[in-house]
């Protein structure tokens, strides 16, 4: 499914002869960010067709890739209460390895 984050419109538009999913998020940044990628994929692990696990593996190995301060900043800003848990935890995972 393609979708597409914007303030005013929700639903399915067909554009170039492709559907697009449009949700009416309120609260995303004006530049995509890779920190932001990885923040609204954790926010939307229960919808995605993929083993929750096998994701969440690379959700940790893609964390020792990053800029922690501005994950920690994105997460912050963008993330759900499960996410904010569960990438804090994993950030601090992070930090103790490398520390």
């Amino acid at each position: 499914m393609r979708v597409v984050y914007n303030h005013k419109r929700h639903g399915e538009f067909k554009l170039g002869g492709k559907t697009f999913t449009f949700l009416a998020k309120h609260r995303f940044p004006k530049k995509v960010t890779p920190e932001f990628l990885l923040v609204d994929l954790v926010n939307n692990l229960d919808k995605i067709a993929e083993e929750q696990e096998f994701v969440l593996n690379n959700v940790l190995a893609k964390l020792k890739t990053m800029d922690l301060r501005k994950l920690k900043v994105t997460v912050k800003k963008y993330g759900s209460t499960r996410a904010k848990s569960l990438l804090t935890s994993l950030i601090k995972q992070s930090e103790e390895q490398y520390a």
